[in-house]
């Protein structure tokens, strides 16, 4: 694992999902990717960090893949020449003109689109078998111990109507070595197919992220990725490999009154769902699934972010799944443990109350990474540590020389003024916002508006606390989101001392698209207005960006030849 300290460098953070250009089918897929790539060449930007590309689940969270493995497909580029089989005049101009309407994805139809022109190229593949097949067939061979898994997964999931709750499927397919004794005795053609079908979808998309990860490379543009701490309860993982997930809970994160468009975070917490990990079960395997997941990033990512690291030291768990929230939400905590048998949400192994069980928490957190570390060779690792940080992890993390996270709105001195970016580590990655935070023009509007109501005081404080940090008049603090704001924002991350300052693109070009709001509906839907390029070239994000560049290569992060 490989920081090198002594460069200070900028990254760019997007969903692909999100991105958008001429011709794609209503989603960011891997050529807008490859046009990312351009332009982080064009700004001196070093580092474009995507969010996980697995496939996604019903609720298309990149944080709650049906796969800790399989591509999502809904990102693969469907151009002739970028998909084996697939003729041009089978993709219908109409859906091309559709997809080019609108900021919103509907996921729906783009997957039900991509799916049929897969299919289709799937149908020609296996009739001409082309010279590709070779390579096709090796790439099966070679990713056999997952592949074989979550094909038979995939296939099967449509098999119960896109139903992924495996443990209401038929006894015979509820668990995957019950399905091969199945499979073996009934042999049904077309689920066959199928299970052809999704490897050479996986070997599609594996191929067009190789092309990516090779492009990066030649504009000098390195991509980091994402490796969620969790995944689905209701993938292919625990499908296939049930002893290594502890079901019973459902991992979250505990309450925070930071959400407060959410009755229920403030209440009780963030259930995702996730299943919890039967951390035994991994060091008898020797890590294998965990050694699996990462060799499979780095396939195509030169570094990746550790989503939630403070889940490796202990998780905040919940004894209901999600869907039951809404019962929970009224109830009281001596009535949901009559409801749950006398389980409450909590913190497991243990909460750090006790200095004991901090102690053992660090080792074990600790431990299981630097297992982990092992095997990233030289890539570069970087640590999501937000929330309920307890006292060791950063500590603890900087012994390991994992860079963890600053954001200015968090870091604050005893008066509750913002820490000086000054004072931030080299090993630190120094950013307004992840993808679950409100772009900076959102921010600022909103105290803005909130100093401007009935009950501002503590909102004037707050945006007088922000303007020195900038180093501006605290007693002038500007009443709109100017250019001259937006760049001064960006300039202070920019002359932090921190190995990266890490942007939102929502931040780069000055807008307000958000795309994830913990606990609202109609996540991971948004999209860019116009596509990166147009932005650098129309007014007036052309100009701001021009300026970001200028204070790039001012602050000495500007990548050479950008």
């Amino acid at each position: 694992m490989h920081i090198d300290r002594s460069e200070r460098v900028i990254g760019l953070l997007t969903p692909v999902s999100a991105l958008r250009r001429p011709g794609d089918l209503g989603i960011g897929d891997t050529r807008a990717v490859r046009d990312a790539i351009d332009f982080c060449a064009a700004l001196g930007i070093r580092w474009l960090q995507l969010l996980p590309i697995n496939e996604t689940s019903g609720d298309n969270s990149p944080y709650n893949a049906i796969s800790s493995l399989a591509l999502e497909p809904a990102l693969f580029t469907l151009e002739p020449e970028e998909v084996p089989g697939l003729e041009a005049e089978e993709i219908p101009k109409g859906w091309i003109e559709e997809g080019s309407v609108g900021d919103v994805i509907d996921y729906p139809r783009v997957k039900e689109r991509k799916k049929a022109l897969l299919e289709k190229a799937f149908a020609r593949f296996c009739e001409q078998r082309p010279p590709s097949w070779k390579e096709f067939r090796g790439f099966c061979r070679s990713h056999a111990s997952w592949l074989k898994g979550y094909s038979l997964f995939r296939a099967l999931l449509d098999r119960q109507g896109g139903d992924p709750r495996w443990d209401q499927w038929p006894p015979e397919v509820a668990h995957y070595r019950k399905a091969l004794v199945w499979l073996r005795a009934v042999r049904p053609r077309e689920l066959l197919r199928k299970r052809s079908f999704y490897a050479f979808v996986q070997w599609v998309g594996y191929r067009q992220w190789k092309s990516i990860r090779d492009y990066a490379v030649s504009r000098e543009v390195r991509l980091m990725g994402d490796i969620p701490f969790g995944i689905s309860r209701y993938g292919s993982d625990v499908w296939t490999n049930p002893p290594l997930f502890d079901t019973n809970w459902s991992g979250g994160a505990p309450p925070e009154r930071f959400f407060q468009s959410d009755a229920f975070i403030q209440k009780w917490g963030q259930n995702w769902g996730i299943p919890l990990y039967a951390w035994e079960r991994h060091e008898a395997e020797d890590f294998s699934w965990w050694r699996q997941r990462i060799a499979r990033t780095l396939e195509i990512f030169h570094g990746f972010r550790i989503d939630h690291v403070l889940g490796f030291f202990r998780i905040y768990a919940f004894p209901w799944k999600p869907e039951e929230n809404a019962a929970f939400l009224p109830l009281t905590p001596k009535e949901a443990q009559a409801r749950t048998g006398g389980r409450l949400p909590r913190f497991i192994p243990a909460s750090d109350e006790k200095i004991e069980a901090a102690a053992h928490n660090e080792a074990r957190g600790v431990l299981l990474l630097h297992r982990l570390l092992a095997e990233t060779g030289e890539a570069a690792v970087i640590a999501e540590d937000l929330g309920f940080v307890p006292f060791y992890v950063r500590p603890a993390l900087s012994e390991m020389g994992v860079p963890g996270f600053k954001i200015p709105m968090f870091e604050r001195e005893d008066d509750h003024s913002y820490s000086p970016a000054s004072t931030y580590p080299r090993l630190s990655v120094a950013t307004y916002a992840t993808h679950d935070h409100p772009p900076l023009v959102c921010f600022y509007r909103g105290l803005v508006e909130r100093w401007l109501g009935p009950n501002g005081h503590d909102a004037w404080l707050e945006l007088q606390r922000l303007m020195v940090f900038l180093g501006w008049n605290p007693e002038t603090p500007p009443r709109e989101f100017s250019p001259e704001l937006h760049l001064r924002m960006l300039q202070v991350l920019l002359d932090s001392p921190s190995w990266m300052a890490s942007f939102l693109v929502s931040d780069v070009l000055g807008i307000d698209a958000r795309f994830n709001l913990p606990g609202a509906d109609q996540n991971w839907t948004a999209r860019l207005s116009l596509s990166l390029e147009d932005y650098r070239r129309c007014s007036p994000h052309a100009e701001r960006l021009a300026s970001f560049r200028s204070l790039a290569a001012e602050s000495g992060r500007a990548a050479r030849g950008g």
